[in-house]
Parts: C-alpha cells; sequence; structure tokens
C-alpha cells in the first residue's frame, strides 16, 4: 500500500464501513463498489484481518467482534452512563415505553443504552446507533444547549429529510429549540421514525454543561397530550436525578 497515511486510515474504515452494511463480502466485490483495484482491496483486507479487526471464512470477510469490545470500553468510560444506569431502568418501568440514553458526537446523537419497558414497541435501536441531531427529540434537547456558534455550524450544512415531519426549516427548528429551553424538554413527533413520538430531556451537570439526553418513545397512537405531559415529567425527573449522581461516579 502506497497510499499516504491519512488516506490509508480512511480507506481502511471505509473497507470496514462497506462491510459492516452489507454484512460481509469477497475482495472483488468491495473492490467493485468502492471502484478500487482488487489487489489494494485485498491488502486492506488482509491487515485489517491481521490486527482482529476482521475475520475471513472462505474469501468472505466480515467485522469481528474487536468492534464491540471497543465500543464497551468506550460507553463505560462515560460518566453519565453510570450516573443514569438506575434511572433509565426506573424510567422504563414507570412509563412502559422504550427508553434510551444519547450523547452528541462529531454533530450527531449516538445512542449509548437502551432500556424496554413491558409495553416498548421494538425498535432499531442499539449502543452506537447514530443519527442527525434535528430528526429526534434527544438530538433537539441537546441542540437546544449546545453553543450557539456550533449549532449555526451545524444547520449552514442543511437539514436532511428522514421522513415527511422532519423539520428541515432552520428558522422552525431555532424556534423549537427555544421552547425547549422554556419548557426543560423536546418532541419529536413522528420526525424520524413514522407514527412514533419520542419526549426527551437534556442531561446538565451542576456546570450546566451538556452530558446527554434521556428519551422515551412510544407510539403516536397511545401517547395523546395527557400522556406526553407525563412523560415529560418523568424524563425530566430523571434528568434531574442523572445531574446529581454525576457528582458521584
Amino acid at each position: 500500500m502506497t497510499d499516504t497515511p491519512n488516506r490509508s486510515v480512511a480507506r481502511a474504515f471505509t473497507i470496514v464501513d462497506e462491510l459492516s452494511e452489507n454484512g460481509g463480502g469477497r475482495a472483488s466485490e468491495l473492490a467493485t463498489r468502492l471502484e478500487m483495484p482488487v489487489s489494494t482491496v485485498h491488502d486492506y483486507l488482509q491487515a485489517l484481518v491481521d490486527t482482529g479487526y476482521v475475520t475471513v471464512e472462505d474469501k468472505v470477510y466480515r467485522p469481528s467482534t474487536r468492534f464491540l469490545e471497543v465500543g464497551h470500553r468506550q460507553r463505560h468510560r462515560f460518566e453519565v452512563v453510570k450516573a443514569v444506569r438506575d434511572e433509565l431502568a426506573a424510567v422504563a418501568e414507570e412509563t412502559g415505553e422504550h427508553v434510551t440514553l444519547l450523547i452528541e458526537e462529531n454533530d450527531q446523537a449516538v445512542i449509548l443504552a437502551v432500556q424496554e419497558g413491558s409495553e416498548a414497541i421494538t425498535l432499531f435501536a442499539y449502543p452506537g446507533a447514530r443519527m442527525p441531531l434535528h430528526v429526534t427529540a434527544p438530538g433537539k434537547a441537546m441542540l437546544a444547549h449546545m453553543d450557539p456558534e456550533r449549532v449555526e455550524s451545524i444547520l449552514d450544512r442543511g437539514l436532511v429529510e428522514i421522513t415527511s415531519q422532519t423539520i428541515t426549516d432552520s428558522e422552525v427548528l431555532l424556534e423549537q429549540l427555544e421552547l425547549v429551553r422554556e419548557r426543560g424538554y423536546a418532541v419529536d413527533e413522528g420526525e424520524r421514525i413514522a407514527g412514533m413520538v419520542c419526549i426527551a430531556a437534556p442531561v446538565l451537570d451542576k456546570r450546566a454543561e451538556l452530558r446527554g439526553a434521556i428519551c422515551v418513545c412510544g407510539p403516536e397512537s397511545r401517547l395523546d397530550e395527557a400522556r406526553r405531559a407525563e412523560i415529560a415529567d418523568v424524563v425530566k425527573r430523571a434528568a434531574n436525578v442523572t445531574q446529581v449522581n454525576l457528582d458521584y461516579v
């Protein structure tokens, strides 16, 4: 491989992403999809196999469980995960719905922990899943407490549309963020997942620095206005308890 170091790293991760998105593949298939020489792709794959991040069987390459190990270690380095653990379980039990803890990383919302209540609908949500900030209640809860210049930078890149309900107008989103700051929680109504309503509160530490957001999601059919108000109170209380817990982790 004669690439510069930066380009080599970028190519290696592009190959890993391609393997992950497609559940694996042969070197020739990857070369075609990535428009790279087969020999180059094979060299990268062999290096990834040698370091333990990719496995190969019958010439089919797949990401290894080494990524789970790395992710697990990193997730548990976040103080907020320890501080919120009991609260997530309590919120799931009280609401019966799908509950998550998310953080902001590289201008995206990233799930760190998941709890499912007795009535929770199964969602494609798992630790490590990431999504644009503006399409989710927890993302908006976090945007509302981020530096205004950084928020402006994120908005300037454009607001991708995920569903027909996704907010793609910056002015509308900024108005919502002001409302989030006023009432202490954010809502998304089918903005990322059609038919689902999500309610989230930001987790701030005692210095008012953003540490994440706690979110409850449920089907629109059973989350009427009264139920939404109840859940908003629950997530705000959980966020406040988590703030206190952060002093002891």
